[in-house]
């Protein structure tokens, strides 16, 4: 009998053997890739160093073969035993060679690891910069990627193609969430925000450049869902949510509820199902800056003040929205940036002091502890096109940041149009206010050259609109103060004496206008819709063409409006954007670029058929003008692979149509061509766009220590 329970017990034992055995041979086997991204999450995510460290091994050991799986993977390790503390330094100096020893031809991952060595072979003891000692540095320039948030060790950004993507902190290794941008066809993501955990991410994607979706994904590309749809109903009706900032238990997150018409309101949404909680009105306001405290009771925003100067105060607000306290009230202006991983401090942004500095105010229970104090003078203005926008902190306290600058300048160049050739190359001729000057124009006669010049970053006062003489060079300026912000257009009337400019009152409302310099009068011409651009006035004066885009409904038109009689009438419509319109000397014809088709097109003034005069195929523009002749038309062009900021090239091609010729003149971001009366001398503004990433290390107080 004892035998036969021996006999019956190694029977079963090789049956549950064998039974497991069948089960893993069924279970599918995970990717080198699908490992790794296991492997970062137990790190990123966990915290789990050690069972990283473990994943990563099982990669080196399955799959030696997938050398550039197999080489990040060794990187890690290295990253892992550095964070492990000076112990394991050894060890990390020991992973970090291997890659170097063992992976020569991966270029990226070689180079951060011999920058790795670097840093532990210069001094054993100092891993991390020395505890209070404040530190700023530029991580990377240039960025072709908008970077939007950061948790854990990752960054959530939209790459140059539109799409959502991922970066690693540490390494600076990209994943690719999304496929399915298109600039073409208006599909990109707009906004992201990964999760406290740094396992999800909300976007907002946008669809045809006029509605949009928040959707939500798996950190590895994997669960995507629509959490809001932009409605399929009429605009006017339509809401969309755009995601701000999780709340700390990944269950919710914070964004402000949009519809057309301006209203905002603040709202949590339930990444399970989708349902909305409202938190606040915002009264048609829109907070420059939101996050929340690491413990979820508080949400911290600035709002602007309510004595129409466009600066901000700080608030808190309840979790519930049930109680609103102001945090930082000065005259000043006061931008937030963000709430401290500790809790205890609250990052913003001020100018009180002169300049754009950082400060920090202690919080607790929702009351500052105290006055806030100074961490970082010349900081950077925040709130405007160009300077600093917030991406978040580290667990460390670390506090990342873009940099943006935005420059234009006005240029001239001088051509021979019978040789093809550039007499003088293109030269910067506005006096101040470098990088702040665009939208040049002729006067009819040439003596002057017009253009907008902006003066206040955020756009708060006017701009000016400068006038240049052709003969002296002198500057004259002036000033609008019934306008509100910068001019983003400018057309010469031809009486000489006045000029078209879009921009908008001190009531907000939106529009052309035409101003009179010397006078000052400014009279309304059209200020009903949004989206103007190119005002042409008709040579006789009693007309002025212009587009007008409508994002909403998809509805891009030219229209006509006449001085006498106050009618419009509509030329032509599009399906896409219409780009740079202008008119022929004769008033006869309109010339533009369509987005729609990738067209070049001229049609009569009066409306009827329209032509195509250039295709464009991988190529595209980025603006047209009319030589005063009237035979050709002046066009720039993007060669293939270049962007709107690269390298743009001049064109010309008769106004019949046929073979474009190039001129041998090139400039970077060649925007608003036009030509002088001479027909010799050409304007354009420049266009420069650059992206920096910051970070502010070891800036907050040191703790009292207790006695």
């Amino acid at each position: 009998m004892r035998q036969k329970r021996i006999f019956a017990w190694a029977v079963g034992i090789v049956l549950v053997a064998f039974t497991l055995l069948l089960q893993q041979e069924a279970l599918p086997q995970q990717s080198a890739e699908q490992l790794y991204e296991a492997a970062l999450l137990k790190k990123n995510a966990d915290g789990d160093l050690e069972g990283a460290i473990e994943i990563f091994r099982q990669i080196l050991a399955r799959f030696p073969e997938e050398r550039n799986v197999a080489a990040k993977a060794q990187l890690q390790v290295g990253i892992c035993y550095e964070k492990l503390g000076q112990k394991r330094t050894k060890l990390a100096q020991e992973a970090f060679q291997k890659v170097l020893d063992n992976y020569p031809g991966q270029t990226e991952v070689v180079k951060i690891a011999k920058e790795k060595l670097s840093v532990l072979q210069r001094g054993q003891t100092v891993l991390v910069p020395d505890v209070g000692e404040l530190r700023i540095r530029q991580i990377s320039s240039g960025l072709n990627e908008v970077i939007d948030s950061l948790e854990r060790q990752l960054f959530s950004y939209r790459d140059e193609t539109g799409n959502l993507a991922v970066m690693e902190v540490e390494t600076g290794f990209k994943r690719i969430l999304t496929n399915s941008a298109s600039w073409e066809t208006g599909d990109f993501v707009s906004r992201s925000i990964l999760s406290p955990d740094a396992r999800l991410v909300a976007y907002y994607w946008y669809s045809g450049y006029s509605s949009g979706d928040l959707r939500i994904m798996n950190i590895d590309g994997s669960g995507q869902r629509i959490l809001y749809p932009g409605e399929d109903v009429s605009p006017e009706l339509r809401e969309d949510f755009w995601p701000v900032v999780w709340a700390p238990d990944c269950m919710r997150v914070l964004g402000i509820l949009m519809k057309k018409d301006g209203e905002r309101r603040l709202a949590y949404i339930s990444v399970s199902d989708g349902t909305i909680k409202l938190i606040k009105d915002l009264n048609r306001i829109n907070p420059d800056n939101i996050d929340i405290s690491p413990d979820g009771r508080w949400i911290v925003y600035d709002l602007p003040k309510k004595n129409g100067t466009g600066k901000y105060d700080i608030f808190l607000l309840t979790s519930d929205g049930s109680l609103e306290i102001p945090l930082v009230k000065h005259p000043a202006d006061n931008r937030l940036l963000g709430w401290t991983p500790d809790g205890g401090w609250v990052l913003f942004a001020s100018d009180r002091a002169g300049s754009w500095d950082a400060w920090v105010l202690p919080v607790k229970e929702g009351k500052p502890q105290g006055d806030p104090r100074l961490v970082k003078r010349d900081f950077g203005i925040l709130g405007a096109w160009t300077g600093v926008r917030p991406v978040g902190f580290a667990p460390n306290g670390s506090f990342y940041y873009m940099v943006n600058s935005w420059l234009e300048e006005v240029q001239v160049a001088t051509l021979d149009n019978e040789k093809i050739k550039v007499l003088t190359p293109p030269q910067k001729v506005a006096h101040g206010y470098q990088g702040a000057n665009c939208y040049p124009d002729w006067s009819p006669d040439g003596k002057y050259l017009a253009f907008s010049s902006r003066r206040e970053p955020r756009g708060l006062g006017t701009g000016a609109l400068c006038f240049i003489s052709t003969d002296t060079g002198e500057q004259k300026e002036f000033f609008f103060p019934e306008l509100k912000g910068n001019f983003i257009r400018v057309n010469w009337c031809p009486d000489g004496k006045s000029l078209l400019v879009v921009g908008a009152d001190k009531n907000d409302r939106a529009g052309i206008f035409r101003v009179y310099p010397e006078t000052g009068e400014i009279r309304p011409i059209v200020t009903e819709g949004s989206g103007f651009h190119s005002p042409r006035c008709s040579p006789d004066g009693k007309k002025v063409f212009y587009e007008i885009d409508s994002w909403e409904d998809n509805i891009f038109r030219v229209m006509c409006y006449n001085f006498e009689t106050g009618h419009q009438k509509e030329i032509y419509r599009s399906s896409s954007q219409i780009i740079r319109l202008d008119i022929s000397p004769d008033g006869k014809w309109l010339a533009f670029l369509e987005m729609a088709d990738g067209t070049l097109k001229v049609i009569p003034s009066e409306g009827g058929q329209s032509k195509v005069l250039h295709k464009f195929k991988d190529d595209w523009s980025t603006s047209v003008a009319w030589s005063p002749d009237g035979k050709y038309l002046f066009f720039s062009r993007i060669p293939e692979g270049s962007g709107k900021t690269g390298r743009i090239e001049l064109w010309r091609i008769p106004k019949e149509g046929g073979d474009p010729v190039k001129y041998p003149l090139e400039a970077k971001g060649i925007e608003n061509l036009r030509i002088h009366p001479d027909g010799q001398k050409i304007t354009f503004n420049t266009f420069k766009a650059n992206r920096e990433l910051w970070v502010m290390e070891n800036f907050l107080p040191k703790p009292k220590s207790k006695r």
